[in-house]
């Protein structure tokens, strides 16, 4: 079994890999990752004891990033049902002496012992809901996880989630569009961000 150091440092190599790497030092790549933080500082107050949850690891980037912007006043929990991802990406914020590190669940969005009604913000961003399948039960299973008032912050690609979807779905519901934003500035990429009040 290979030792979590050497799977750490392949990571690290797989990140500028000639199949990751392109895209990962690409404009558009750059551009999204500062806009959806960029999103979430500017749409969202931290206040103190806020808890927060991220659905879908992947690099876990995003998940960094929220740590580090929750500056200890608040904690974050992430969800990914790829059990070596978790583990590497646990691993790797306590190798990276994360400040503000995440609390793993190695779990599907769709399981029913997720916390029920404990996040003031649920976000997903990327190919997550994609990756899981069935869009109205994972959005389904977001909103579960937030208290009465808490928000969805929802990222997503045009092409394979289009917001006619989004929009469909909330129109069944009692959730509260607060705003929705398009991001076009690389046609070739174009992606929304949507803000929901449960």
């Amino acid at each position: 079994m290979m030792k979590m150091d050497e799977k750490l440092f392949r990571y690290y190599l797989e990140l500028k890999s000639p199949e990751a790497g392109e895209w990962n030092t690409s404009p558009q790549c750059i551009y999204t990752e500062l806009v959806t933080r960029d999103y979430i500082r500017k749409k969202f107050a931290v206040t103190n004891e806020i808890q927060v949850c991220n659905v879908g690891i992947g690099t876990g980037d995003w998940d960094d990033y929220l740590g580090y912007w929750l500056k200890r006043n608040g904690s974050l929990t992430s969800i990914d049902i790829d059990k070596d991802i978790c583990e590497l990406f646990t691993y790797r914020q306590q190798r990276e002496e994360h400040p503000n590190p995440s609390k793993v669940l190695c779990k599907s969005i769709f399981d029913s012992d997720l916390p029920k009604g404990e996040f003031d913000i649920v976000t997903i961003i990327g190919s997550a809901i994609n990756e899981t399948g069935d869009f109205e039960k994972c959005l389904d299973s977001c909103f579960r996880l937030l208290k009465h008032g808490g928000y969805l912050m929802f990222m997503a690609n045009f092409k394979y989630s289009p917001t006619e979807m989004v929009e469909e779905y909330i129109k069944n519901t009692s959730y509260l569009i607060e705003s929705r934003d398009i991001f076009d500035d690389y046609p070739e990429y174009p992606f929304y961000i949507y803000k929901i009040k449960k």
